[in-house]
């Protein structure tokens, strides 16, 4: 194991620490909301900021993980079609035109929490902390592209399918 692999599975162990946490903390606010909400009449008042920040960390730190695992939709009808090796070398350029796009999310997310101003409404947190993850959702997505791309360029010349290394569908994109 190469060390990009031991840095991908650090890296995957962190993000689904990260995405378990933020989902037990929007269900454990929201039950505790409805809760006080029916027996007590005193809903809590800062319930829907933390759930809708809960809710971003897990769409954009678990895309990242859901691209690490190659569980993004792909269709491949065309591909499907093509010569095994035309196959592998076909995912190799679709990997590459993909990788210039998270580029341009990460930057824009780079520029968004730089120049996010401001405190939210009702725990005063700092804005930039609601963008920060489409930031380092879309880093983590441009370090497992790049992987991915590693990972099909050797497979291509092998002859070897990702998936039988990977352990995942083979045309995931």
């Amino acid at each position: 194991m190469n060390l990009l692999e031991k840095l991908a599975q650090a890296i995957e162990k962190i993000v689904i620490w990260w995405i378990v946490s933020a989902l037990a903390v929007m269900v454990l606010t929201i039950v505790c909301d409805v809760i006080l909400r029916g027996a007590l009449d005193s809903p809590l008042v800062w319930n829907l900021e933390v759930a809708q920040s809960c809710l971003i960390n897990i769409t954009y730190v678990g895309a990242a993980l859901a691209f690490r695992r190659r569980a993004h939709i792909s269709i491949n009808v065309v591909t499907a079609r093509l010569p095994v090796k035309a196959q592998r070398w076909v995912d190799v350029v679709a990997r590459c035109l993909v990788l210039p796009f998270i580029g341009i999310l990460a930057y824009s997310g780079l520029l968004v929490v730089q120049h996010a101003r401001g405190v939210t409404p009702t725990l005063r947190l700092p804005i930039w902390m609601y963008y920060f993850p489409i930031f380092i959702g879309s880093v983590i997505l441009f370090f497992y592209g790049v992987m991915q791309i590693l990972e099909a360029i050797e497979a291509a010349r092998s002859g070897i399918r990702p998936a039988e290394k990977a352990e995942a569908p083979t045309s995931a994109i």
